[in-house]
């Protein structure tokens, strides 16, 4: 038992010693210099930085076309979704029409019907000012950009309209709807230095239009209206015409004309797709006629107030029927955007490949030369020590020129320091 313990501390110095000798051996290995003979880099493999990467990719490349590839995806997908919106919005117009041409068949005959009993002057909605000193402007947009010139278009129409209202002494009163509205007012028409009087009402261009939205837009105009601040009140908005067009328009809403209550340019459209392509149809909607009320019917309350609770309801669903057609102007103009967007990317894609492709082949072309160059030198030489020395010097007169010089003295027996052969 005595003899075994001398024999372990022997074993455990010797692993102890290996260890610290191949430590010792791996750190000289790592801090020698990395230049070796005559100048010459011992790490010079590690230290290549391929100008081509593996199978001759360029990384950097592929990774934009891919980039590139993924942004055209995602604006096709919103040019779709904004295709399923306009739809909706059709389908809302479709809903809305019956209501309101009910409606109007209904305040047409109860107008008819009271006509030339000084009608206008009961009912403050339809009571025409004798001059117009006060305008109050309702600004519909986008809370959203990322659709054309939608917005800019009808701010610059907006501001053109203050401008002319300005020049009238008139400084409008204005209700905004969208949030592009707020900004371009605070840019546009503060560089401009037009005269105009913010409200401060906000209202968000719904995502979902419906009757909750538009009453409570059309509230707040009546009220700016009866409340007697404003004479007048002019809505503006983008007119939709097609899915390529649409136009800033300047409508009238208050004070309502007992007369010609509908719009003039009244119209409904629909969607379509031919051959895979979409496509607008519109149609024009003729006036609405008047309900035909007997002689003999007797009203349970007063017709002033019948009319008075029947023409808020007409605004509102005039208001609906103007979000509906500014939505699909917005949407429309999404849709030609992303079209765009969608086509340029393709087009961006296409181009980067066929960079990609040229200089890959390039890279693939110069390497072949390279190979063949090689191959073609070795295989015309006559000797694998290379070609002969020449005419003069060869390997017959070589050595013997070489021992001239010695005995001669020519060839000095320590090298010469670079200054004395230039010359220096």
């Amino acid at each position: 038992m005595a003899a075994a313990f001398p024999r372990k501390s022997g074993l455990a110095a010797f692993l102890i010693t290996g260890l610290l000798v191949t430590l010792a051996s791996r750190f000289v290995y790592e801090s020698a210099p990395s230049k070796g003979f005559v100048g010459g880099s011992a790490n010079l493999a590690s230290e290549r930085v391929q100008k081509v990467a593996c199978r001759g990719i360029d990384k950097a490349m592929k990774e934009r076309i891919t980039s590139v590839q993924k942004t055209g995806k995602l604006t096709d997908a919103m040019r779709l979704v904004a295709a399923a919106k306009v739809r909706r919005a059709q389908d809302g117009v479709e809903k809305a029409r019956p209501f309101s041409d009910e409606l109007q068949g209904m305040i047409k005959g109860l107008v008819k019907k009271l006509k030339g009993s000084g009608l206008e002057q009961e009912l403050p909605m339809l009571r025409v000012p004798e001059k117009v000193t006060k305008v109050g402007m309702l600004l519909v947009t986008s809370n959203r950009g990322l659709c054309g010139a939608y917005n800019t278009f009808v701010m610059k129409r907006a501001l053109a309209r203050v401008k002319e209202l300005n020049s009238q002494g008139i400084t409008p009163t204005i209700v905004a709807v969208g949030k592009k509205a707020i900004q371009q007012m605070n840019s546009r028409f503060v560089v401009a230095g037009v005269q105009y009087n913010y409200t401060g009402q906000f209202f968000p261009m719904p995502d979902t239009i419906t009757a909750k939205a538009s009453s409570e837009i059309s509230e707040a105009i009546r009220n700016l209206f009866l409340s007697g601040e404003v004479d007048k009140v002019e809505v503006l908005y983008g007119k939709f015409f097609n899915l390529l067009k649409n136009e800033p328009t300047v409508r009238s809403l208050l004070p309502l004309s007992p007369t010609g209550i509908e719009d003039p340019e009244d119209e409904t459209f629909s969607m379509t797709s031919e051959d895979g392509k979409l496509k607008v149809e519109k149609e024009k909607v003729g006036k609405v006629k008047a309900k035909e009320i007997e002689a003999d019917v007797i009203f349970d309350q007063p017709p002033a107030t019948i009319l008075n609770s029947m023409l808020p309801l007409y605004l509102n669903s005039q208001m609906l029927s103007i979000l509906f057609d500014a939505q699909a102007s917005e949407l429309s103009s999404r849709m030609t955007a992303m079209k765009a967007a969608t086509d340029n990317a393709s087009e961006l894609a296409a181009k980067l490949t066929t960079i990609m492709n040229k200089k890959r082949q390039a890279a693939i072309t110069q390497e072949l030369c390279e190979i063949s160059a090689g191959a073609m030198a070795t295989e015309t030489a006559e000797d694998k020590a290379g070609p002969a020395l020449g005419v003069f010097d060869n390997e017959d007169t070589v050595l013997d020129d070489l021992m001239t010089e010695i005995e001669s003295g020519g060839v000095p027996d320590a090298p010469l320091e670079p200054a004395t052969i230039l010359g220096m």
